[in-house]
């Protein structure tokens, strides 16, 4: 008596990863116009109201913080980047140099609208 064994071939059971209905969950749409509240820290300094009363034009403030160095960006206060001070059309901005995990910041936005 000859045995002969039954090997299920497992790529046969499997289906193909489809990137729309495996992430149907993570739908953001409706939170793209969501308004968010975005701040960028340049620095920080402990001043005296004394200190505070003597400020006019002209007054420098220092932040204790080396110049280049780059600054965190917070949406609705959870981090979101770093990137630089730069001036932009007259205007201070700042340019994004790296974006920390943009996956887990949609995630808690949208946690949030809800």
């Amino acid at each position: 008596m000859v045995k002969t064994h039954n090997y299920k071939n497992f790529a046969e059971n499997e289906t193909e990863f489809d990137p729309e209905k495996e992430l149907s969950w993570m739908d953001y749409s409706g939170i793209l116009d969501m308004e968010v509240e975005f701040i960028s820290d340049l620095g920080e300094t402990e001043l005296t109201v004394a200190e505070i009363l003597q400020l006019e034009k002209g007054s420098i403030i220092d932040l204790k913080k080396p110049a280049g160095e780059s600054v965190e960006s917070y949406v609705n206060g959870r981090i979101l980047c770093k990137g630089e001070v730069m001036v932009y059309e007259k205007n201070l901005a700042i340019r994004i140099n790296e974006v920390l995990d943009s996956s887990a910041v949609l995630y808690h936005l949208s946690k949030e609208r809800l």
